[in-house]
């Protein structure tokens, strides 16, 4: 009896000191935490560029979720996402950040949460054998100060933190930066094909768009200029609007289609926009044909069979599956995968001084190969494994440094324009020390056409971040979930694989049966003996 006692009372001081080391342990973490992300681009932690922000808060900032409380899933889960989040940015704000979870049917706050411009959505729910539909919200607005922004529904939670600290980036900042494109040479248009990269743009920028031949120069606000996909050539006196911009410490994207391509009549018609020799000067000109990849998407393809036509998919060498990127440079550095589509290589220049360095910012794969005019681009077209002779042809480069100017030994241009109110045209300046240019061969990606592939607008926008020095937000745009594609390798290495899976993994596993066998016959043996 006494030894039961004594062994109740010793469990009962055992569970009594686990309890007591569990409160221990929540009382300490309600000031400290730690979290261990396993996942390559650490999508599950804050960016230090996500820490930044909220530590540099100069004011209270304020964030009212407006979040139903019985969404179901996958909302409901989006919620518990949205809390670890905020109480990460909490944690690294030093108290200047609060935060509240708000249902505004049970609280009577819809009305509130529409003021905010927070609509009220129609949410499907299986409830007692049957589907009903119940009106919730899910936003939020952030306060800082007198200035409001607003979330009106968080969709998924993939690019939240990014959406998360780009409000907070807008809330903070001072001045937003100006970007613009040229227009009157064929480029897509912001209320048409460009309508997708425009809003995109637009969160975070101030966008304009110019008809450089109406200028006499390129506007000082404008911290970023765009070419996009001209088709038509640029006059002389727009090239030294371009050229003493870029002297004037302006930065440019040079996003080039070097073809005009027709899908529905497989006509391939070379494009002259009068670019050439300005981005050759400059050291990074584009190559007169068209990249072919065995690293590439599919395409769906209807062929006439007798009375009937059927569809089918096939691999399309023309529409590349980038996987080779730049492993410093923030415009590409996290990425893992970047759809093209008829992409001209770039021809690096070799006598480029030691002042200016060229990144390629992407490239073909290992067996990758060029196709010049007349080109056959019907996805039908059968390739040879000849055909894929080249590797990594370069697709996206940026240039720093030093560059002279493409009119220093030129004579210069004269303003044709009819703007006689335009200011005075500024005195020619003859080179730059710190030069900032993008240029790469395929304009299409940021088109409305790639809306699908959001690869695509997170290069356009990195890129807006780059030349604006505004590098903040890059690694969080980047950072998430993506795909991983399975490079493309030679039939020797499939082969080997194939046949490792077939017998040497198999014969491993009877190897080991058999050590082990003789191991435990070794030792009865032993035992008996």
């Amino acid at each position: 009896m006494a030894t039961d006692v004594k062994t109740k009372s010793t469990a009962g001081l055992l569970i009594i000191i686990v309890l007591a080391i569990l409160i221990v342990i929540n009382l300490i973490s309600l000031n400290l935490f730690s979290r261990v992300d396993l996942t390559d681009n650490e999508i599950y932690s804050l960016s230090e560029s996500s820490i930044a922000l909220v530590e540099d808060l100069a004011d209270r900032l304020t964030v009212k979720v407006y979040f139903t409380d019985d969404l179901p899933a996958p909302h409901n889960n989006d919620a518990r996402y949205l809390k670890d989040l905020l109480d990460d940015y909490k944690a690294y704000s030093g108290g200047m950040l609060q935060y509240e979870f708000i249902d505004p049917v049970k609280a009577d706050k819809e009305q509130e949460a529409q003021s905010y411009r927070i609509p009220p959505l129609q949410f499907n729910v299986f409830r007692n054998n049957k589907t009903e539909f119940i009106k919730g919200y899910k936003g939020l607005v952030l306060m800082y100060g007198d200035q409001v922004e607003v979330i009106p529904f968080i969709e998924n939670t993939i690019n939240l933190e990014y959406d998360l600290s780009r409000a907070v980036n807008k809330l903070t900042q001072t001045t937003i930066p100006t970007v613009a494109f040229t227009t009157g040479h064929g480029e897509p248009e912001a209320a048409g094909e460009m309508s997708w990269a425009d809003q995109m743009l637009r969160q975070e920028y101030r966008v304009q768009y110019l008809n450089l031949a109406d200028l006499k120069s390129i506007p000082e606000m404008v911290k970023a200029l765009f070419v996009v996909a001209p088709k038509q050539p640029f006059s002389d006196w727009e090239l030294y609007l371009i050229d003493q911009f870029i002297m004037r410490g302006g930065r440019a994207a040079f996003l080039m289609d070097k073809f005009d391509i027709d899908i529905q009549s497989s006509t391939v018609t070379p494009v002259n926009t009068g670019l050439d020799s300005l981005l050759e000067h400059y050291g990074v000109g584009l190559q007169e044909n068209l990249v072919i990849d065995l690293q590439c998407n599919m395409v769906p393809v209807t062929r006439q069979m007798g009375q009937f036509r059927m569809q089918s998919i096939v691999n399309y060498p023309f529409y590349l599956d980038v996987v080779n990127f730049h492993e410093e440079n923030p415009i590409v550095k996290t990425l893992t995968s970047f759809d093209m589509i008829y992409v001209s290589p770039l021809d690096i220049s070799d006598s480029l001084g030691m002042e200016t360095e060229v990144q390629i910012l992407f490239s073909s794969s290992e067996q990758s190969g060029l196709r010049s005019l007349p080109v056959d681009i019907s996805p039908e077209k059968k390739y040879q494994r000849e055909d894929f002779d080249r590797k990594h042809l370069p697709l996206g480069a940026a240039v720093t440094g030093r560059l002279i100017s493409y009119f220093t030994d030129r004579p210069l241009p004269v303003y044709t324009g009819t703007d006689t109110m335009a200011a005075a045209t500024p005195e020619m300046l003859p080179f730059t020390e710190d030069a900032r240019l993008v240029i790469v061969g395929n304009g299409s990606f940021i088109t409305d056409e790639h809306r699908r592939n959001n690869t695509s607008f997170v290069v356009l926008l990195n890129t807006a971040d780059w030349l604006t020095q505004s590098k903040g937000l890059i690694s969080i745009r980047s950072k998430q979930v993506t795909q991983r594609t399975l490079e493309t390798t030679s039939e020797g290495t499939k082969q080997l694989v194939k046949y490792i899976n077939i017998f040497v993994m198999p014969a491993a596993v009877v190897l080991f049966g058999v050590i082990r066998w003789q191991i435990k016959r070794s030792r009865r043996k032993r035992e008996m003996g």
